[in-house]
C-alpha cells in the first residue's frame, strides 16, 4: 500500500479526490475520498516495484481536473510475507500448515494436489485474518503425495507455491455406534440433566440428542465414555448447541484425558492427559454476535488435534475447566473421534 498526502484546490466546489492506478496485469483500480480528507491510501499492490498513481480532484458537477502523477514504492505485501512463513508437516489423515500473519491481513491459503488426471486441484482453502495459526487438511489417504500451498489476497494477488511431498498418517473415523457412557461403581462424573445423556453425543446428529450437565455440576467437571475400541487418537471434534454458538454452556477451556485401565473409584488414577485446548471465536466479536467465519467454524465442528506421541487408549474423559458464560453447566450436541485402531 501507499498513503499520499495532498493540499486540496481552493475551488469551494470540490467534492472528492480520486486516485487511479494500474496493476501489473493492466487492471485499473480507483480509490476515492471526500473533500474532508487530505490523504488517500492506495492498496493491493502485488510487489515493491514502482507504480504510477494519478490523482484527480472532482467537483460537484462531475468535472475532473488534470491528473497529478506520483510514483509510489509499496513495501512488501502481506501475502508474500505470509507465504514465506508457511510450514507444512504430515499428520493423521492429512497435513497441517502453520503460518504467521503479523498485520492480520485478510488472505486465503490454498492447498493443492494432483487429481486423478494428474492436474493440480484445490484440496482446501483456509480464509483467515488471524495473526498466526495452523490449519488442517484431512481425509487424505496414507500415501506419499505432492502438495502445493500458496497465499491469495483479496485483490487477487497470488504468491509463489510452496511445494512439499508428504505422507499422511493413517486414520479413520471411529465407529460412533460402539461408543457409550462409562459407568463406574462410584461415578464422579458430572450428572446429566435437562433431557441430556452421554448417548446423545453419539447419535450421529448435531442438532438433536445432546449432553447437558445437571444442576449439581460444578467447575471443573467431566464426563467419561468408552470408545468401544482401543486406538491411537488423532483428533476429537465436538459440536455446539445450534443457535448458541460461542455462548452460554458451550465448553471453552478443556482437557482431554485417556485411559486403558480406569480406576473403578472414578478418580484420575490410571488416566493420562492427552491435551489441553481452548476454543477461540474466529471473529473475536462480543457474545451474541456472529460472523460468517464464526458460523462456518461452528457448523464444521470444533476440532482438537492430539499430539503425535499420545498413547493408544480406549476410554476418554472430557474435562471442562470453563464455559463461555462462566457458569457451571456444560452442553454439547455431538462428539466424533478419529484415530488408528490397528
Amino acid at each position: 500500500a501507499a498513503t499520499l498526502k495532498y493540499n486540496l484546490p481552493s475551488d469551494p466546489d470540490v467534492l472528492y479526490v480520486k486516485a487511479v492506478y494500474k496493476t501489473k496485469q493492466g487492471l485499473e483500480r480507483e480509490t476515492k475520498v471526500s473533500y474532508y480528507n487530505n490523504t488517500i491510501t492506495v492498496v493491493g499492490f502485488a510487489d515493491t516495484d514502482p507504480y504510477e498513481v494519478k490523482l484527480y480532484a472532482v467537483d460537484k458537477g462531475g468535472n475532473v481536473s488534470q491528473p497529478t502523477s506520483v510514483t509510489v514504492n509499496p513495501l512488501t505485501p502481506p501475502y508474500k510475507i505470509i507465504r514465506n512463513s508457511l510450514k507444512a508437516i504430515a499428520n493423521f489423515g492429512g497435513i497441517d500448515v502453520s503460518f504467521q500473519n503479523a498485520t492480520q491481513a485478510d488472505v486465503a491459503m490454498v492447498v493443492i494436489s494432483p487429481n486423478a488426471l494428474g492436474d493440480f486441484a484445490t484440496l482446501n482453502t483456509n480464509y483467515t485474518t488471524l495473526k498466526q495459526g495452523l490449519f488442517m487438511t484431512r481425509d487424505l489417504k496414507a500415501v506419499e503425495t505432492k502438495f502445493g500451498i500458496y497465499v491469495r489476497d483479496r485483490w487477487g494477488n497470488i504468491s509463489d507455491t510452496l511445494k512439499v511431498t508428504l505422507t499422511p498418517i493413517y486414520e479413520e473415523r471411529l465407529d460412533r455406534t460402539k461408543m457409550k457412557a462409562l459407568v463406574l461403581p462410584v461415578n464422579t462424573d458430572a450428572p446429566t440433566g435437562y433431557g441430556g445423556s452421554i448417548a446423545g453425543l453419539f447419535d450421529g446428529s448435531v442438532t438433536s440428542g445432546f449432553y447437558h450437565a445437571g444442576d449439581a455440576a460444578r467447575m471443573p467437571q467431566w464426563f467419561t465414555y468408552d470408545m468401544g475400541v482401543s486406538a491411537k487418537i488423532s483428533r476429537l471434534a465436538w459440536w455446539m448447541r445450534p443457535g448458541f454458538y460461542y455462548n452460554l454452556h458451550s465448553p471453552k477451556k478443556v482437557e482431554i484425558w485417556g485411559s486403558n485401565n480406569p480406576n473403578p473409584n472414578g478418580s484420575f488414577d490410571g488416566w493420562v492427559k492427552l491435551t489441553d485446548y481452548e476454543q477461540i471465536k474466529p471473529s473475536g466479536l462480543p457474545s451474541g454476535q456472529l460472523s460468517t467465519a464464526d458460523n462456518d467454524a461452528a457448523n464444521a465442528g470444533e476440532t482438537v488435534v492430539m499430539p503425535l506421541d499420545a498413547p493408544k487408549v480406549r476410554y476418554i474423559r472430557f474435562k471442562t475447566l470453563s464455559n463461555w458464560s462462566s457458569g457451571t453447566y456444560v452442553q454439547i450436541f455431538e462428539i466424533a473421534m478419529w484415530g488408528n485402531p490397528q
